[in-house]
C-alpha cells in the first residue's frame, strides 16, 4: 500500500508481480487527517483490494508493507494500535512489521538500488536519504504552516500572494493572476466608485481563508499552466526548484552519484517544475535523476523481497514497478 496524504492506494500481486486486486480510498495520514480516519480509510482500501483479489487472498498473503504519509505518528503507541487494527479488520495478520515511511515505497517504485535519495514533493514536501531501503536523515516535511517548500501548498500560497498584489494594485491582471482569481472569486469585479482595489483583494484573501488553508495546493497547477506566458509563474517555478533541490542537497554528500528518485504531483504533473529541479540536482555530479514508477508496485516488490523474491532481478522490479502511481 501507498497511503498518501491524498489518496490511498492498495495493491495484491502475486510474488511474481502479477496484480491480483487493486483499490484507492482518501488520504491515511494520521497526522492530517487522524487516526480513526487514516485507519477507517486503510481498511477500506485494503478490504476492497483482497475481495477482487479472489476467494482466499487473505489467507494467501505472505508479506505485506504500508507506505505511510505520517509515518512519525506511530511514535504514539494508540495512533500505532489502531492503525494495526485497521489492518486486521481489513482481514490481515498484523505483525508490527508492516508499516513504513512513504518515501521508502516511492524510492523503491523509481529504483532497485539499495541506498539514495527520494525527493516527495506533492501537497507537502519531503527528501530523505535511503539507506539499505530504510529512513535515513531527512530534510523539510515540516508541513503546510512552517516547512513543505516547494510543494504543491508552497506554490499555489505564492500565486495566491501574487494574485492579491495585483488586485490590491488595480489594473489589468498577469495571466497567472487572472487564472487564479477566475478560481477563486469567478465572476466578481469591483463595482461603484467605493469598491477599492484594495477591498477586492481582501475580498479575495477572505474567500481564501474561509477554506482549509491546504486547499491552496489545488493553484498550484494553474503556475505551470502560465509558465511560459506570465514572469511572476517562472519565479515561482524557479524558487520551487531551488527550495526542492536545498532540501536534496541537505541530506547527500557533496558530489554524490547515487539516484535521486523524484515522486509526488507537482513533480509528475509540473513539466517546468521537473526540468528546473533536475537541472540543479544534476548539475556538477551527474547523479541519476529518476521518475518514480508505481508506488504501490514499489511497496509490493518491497513485500515480495520479505517474502523471499531476488532483489538482483531488475526485470522483476519493472514489473513491479512499471506505470504511474
Amino acid at each position: 500500500m501507498d497511503a498518501g496524504g491524498t489518496t490511498t492506494r492498495a495493491l495484491v500481486t502475486t510474488l511474481s508481480g502479477e496484480r491480483r486486486g487493486e483499490a484507492r480510498s482518501g488520504g491515511a495520514n494520521p497526522n492530517t487527517h487522524g487516526p480513526e480516519v487514516a485507519a477507517e480509510r486503510l481498511t477500506e482500501a485494503i478490504g476492497a483490494a483482497l475481495d477482487r483479489a479472489g476467494p482466499g487472498a487473505r489467507d494467501a498473503v505472505a508479506a505485506t508493507v504500508v507506505g505511510l504519509a505520517g509515518y512519525s505518528g506511530l511514535r504514539d503507541a494508540s495512533v500505532r494500535a489502531r492503525l494495526d487494527k485497521a489492518l486486521a479488520k481489513a482481514g490481515l495478520s498484523p505483525t508490527g512489521e508492516e508499516f513504513s515511511g512513504d518515501d521508502t515505497v516511492a524510492f523503491a517504485s523509481g529504483t532497485s538500488e539499495r541506498d539514495g535519495t527520494i525527493l516527495i514533493a506533492g501537497t507537502g514536501a519531503i527528501a530523505t536519504r535511503i539507506e539499505d531501503r530504510e529512513r535515513g536523515r531527512s530534510a523539510d516535511g515540516m508541513g503546510w504552516l512552517i516547512g513543505d517548500e516547494g510543494s504543491a501548498f508552497w506554490i499555489g500560497h505564492q500565486a495566491a500572494r501574487e494574485t492579491a498584489r495585483q488586485l490590491s494594485r488595480g489594473g489589468d491582471l498577469s495571466p497567472l493572476a487572472r487564472m487564479v482569481a477566475k478560481r477563486v472569486i469567478p465572476g466578481q469585479r469591483p463595482a461603484g466608485p467605493e469598491r477599492w482595489p484594495e477591498e477586492h483583494a481582501r475580498n479575495f484573501a477572505r474567500t481564501l481563508t474561509s477554506a482549509p488553508p491546504i486547499r491552496l495546493a489545488a493553484l498550484a497547477p494553474l503556475v505551470s499552466d502560465a509558465f511560459g506566458q506570465d514572469p511572476a509563474a517562472v519565479v515561482i517555478v524557479n524558487a520551487a526548484a531551488g527550495h526542492l533541490a536545498q532540501s536534496v542537497h541537505q541530506v547527500r554528500q557533496p558530489g554524490e552519484h547515487l539516484p535521486v528518485v523524484l515522486s509526488g504531483g507537482v513533480l509528475t504533473g509540473s513539466a517546468p517544475v521537473r526540468e528546473a529541479l533536475t537541472h540543479k540536482l544534476t548539475m556538477g555530479t551527474g547523479a541519476p535523476v529518476l521518475m518514480a514508477g508505481s508506488t504501490s508496485g514499489g511497496a509490493a516488490w518491497l513485500a515480495a523481497l520479505r517474502a523471499g523474491a531476488d532483489e538482483r532481478d531488475v526485470d522483476l522490479h519493472g514489473v513491479f514497478t512499471e506505470g504511474s502511481s
